[in-house]
């Protein structure tokens, strides 16, 4: 980097030339506009973990907003039964996932059977 004097010919009140800083103000801003890029940068991988961290916790508020929301609107019963469903959900679906490819074997091994037991068509 090099200095050098911008003076563009002009002259102030006291015969002095007048010095154009605006190269080095530009500079200055391109600088710290890396450095906060270079900051981001670093950063981005924490703040990643900092919205995974949060995630579950800012889900539970949810859950409980939307339950709270649905037992004002409605009546106790019909709430209540909205709010434990609603809290069952991923239990039903981690046992559908887990049962699911037994049933699949189950069904092709019908299948099967009942294509080894049908009548041979003569061709």
């Amino acid at each position: 980097m090099s200095a050098t004097l911008h003076t563009n010919g002009h002259l102030n009140t006291m015969g002095l030339p007048v010095v154009d800083f605006k190269h080095i103000e530009q500079a200055a801003l391109q600088a710290a506009r890396t450095l906060k890029n270079i900051a981001l940068f670093a950063a981005a991988p924490f703040i990643g973990l900092v919205y995974a961290m949060a995630l579950p916790f800012v889900g539970l508020v949810m859950l409980a907003l939307v339950a709270s929301r649905a037992f004002a609107k409605s009546s106790a019963k019909a709430a209540v039964k909205n709010v434990v469903l609603l809290a069952a959900a991923p239990f039903i679906g981690l046992a559908y996932a887990v049962a699911m490819p037994f049933v699949g074997i189950a069904m092709i091994a019908k299948i099967g059977y009942q294509a080894y037991r049908a009548p041979a068509i003569a061709a």
